[in-house]
């Protein structure tokens, strides 16, 4: 990884899977992290002399404009919603996050930080893709709330940019996956895990054949930071493997993996859920200098033997 000028960070969302691993990678690079989340305990951060956590509610406006001040490089890692829970309350997907993140980027230019970089999503902005892979260029039609929440935020932080020469770069993250995972519902990955170690059978939704593009945890973090030194053209990045793996090959390296003999039970097919999404990755290649590392089967490993 090239050297890089100490920077002040401020990572929201930094308990999180991503914004965790983000955060490390950040603080291992020298630079200063205030890590910011609505948690009260920040358990997935060790103590570090370059880090600070501060308990925070990204809908609280002046705790926001507080925690960018004096800052440099801002990471939007918050979610309030799931692609499955988004559709639920929708004006609150938009309230929660679209508003909050207009807010944010505007804080940002009156504190006048350098960069923005949002984490938007790869796996359910483009909705159900004409072809594989689907690169930047291609048209975004969600299926979902949470997949046009992050397009609105997107579209906040290119206007951002335009009016007001707010530096803002959107990575459309693929489906991460690593150790760490906490969330007990979120990722199938880790789900299908626990469930292996504790005995209980797979559940999948539909017949196992919806397709995604799994990348390492590790990956994204560093994808962030070539986002965070680039200097071109280009505002929206997708990261990914580049990879499409099915649920049916993920149970198939499971039961090798594991060794273990575990029962698949199949639901009912959801309706928010995309059929295949495979993530052309080129931009990011040539552009950022940015490639995943980790080969799925490694993370995979790693991921078992961490949760086991």
């Amino acid at each position: 990884m090239m050297a890089d000028s100490v920077k002040a960070c401020v990572v929201f969302g930094a308990n999180g899977f991503i914004g965790s691993a983000l955060t490390r990678a950040l603080l291992a690079a020298g630079h200063n992290v205030l890590a910011c989340d609505l948690a009260r305990e920040f358990s997935a951060l060790a103590p570090h002399p370059q880090l600070e956590c501060r308990t925070l509610d990204f809908m609280d406006e002046v705790a926001v404009r507080d925690a960018v001040s004096d800052r440099a490089w801002v990471f939007h890692l918050v979610s309030t919603t799931k692609p499955a829970s988004s559709t639920v309350n929708m004006a609150f997907d938009v309230q929660s996050n679209v508003v909050s993140s207009i807010h944010l980027f505007q804080a940002c230019v009156e504190a006048g930080v350098e960069r923005v970089l949002f984490a938007s999503s790869g796996g359910t902005i483009y909705g159900a893709p004409a072809r594989l892979p689907v690169s930047e260029a291609d048209p975004t039609d969600p299926i979902v709330s949470y997949g046009l929440t992050k397009l609105v935020i997107e579209g906040y932080a290119s206007l951002f940019r335009r009016q007001h020469g707010l530096r803002t770069i959107s990575l459309r993250i693929g489906n991460p996956f690593g150790p760490r995972h906490f969330d007990q519902q979120q990722g199938v990955i880790p789900v299908f895990i626990r469930r292996i170690l504790n005995g209980q059978p797979v559940e999948v939704w539909g017949d196992g054949l919806v397709v995604r593009d799994y990348v390492y945890v590790e990956d994204v973090a560093n994808a962030f930071l070539a986002a965070a030194r680039y200097d071109g053209a280009h505002s929206v990045f997708n990261v990914g493997s580049g990879e499409g793996r099915s649920l049916r090959d993920i149970i198939a390296a499971l039961e090798v993996l594991s060794g273990r003999d575990f029962a698949v039970e199949y639901r009912p097919a959801r309706g928010f859920d995309v059929p295949e999404i495979v993530l052309d990755i080129v931009r990011a290649r040539t552009e950022l200098g940015w490639s995943p590392l980790t080969p799925f089967e490694r993370g995979l490993r790693e991921t078992w033997e961490y949760l086991a």
